[in-house]
């Protein structure tokens, strides 16, 4: 299978990126950054007010999961600005 771009695509995944981003794919790539980030947040203040602590730990793992998304989607977009994950501030 092959993008009309040419690039190659095996089982879903690009094997590279293709040439042109467009303004719709840029659109869709912050909102996604702005979901992940909301969703790391939230999962953090909730794992705050958690008073059991399986949920306080699974809300964790979530708030973590999220913030690595976010950094991920970074590190695509431009490798020299992503940070290293680190936990969020509280």
């Amino acid at each position: 299978m092959q993008l009309q771009t040419g690039t190659p695509v095996s089982q879903g995944t690009m094997q590279q990126p293709p040439e042109i981003v467009t303004s719709k794919d840029l659109s869709y790539i912050k909102d996604a950054l702005s979901w992940e980030l909301l969703a790391a947040k939230k999962f953090a203040m909730y794992a705050q007010m958690a008073q059991e602590k399986g949920i306080k730990d699974l809300c964790d793992g979530l708030a973590k999961m999220h913030q690595t998304h976010y950094q991920k989607l970074l590190t695509h977009l431009d490798p020299s600005k992503a940070m290293p994950t680190q936990p969020m501030p509280q």
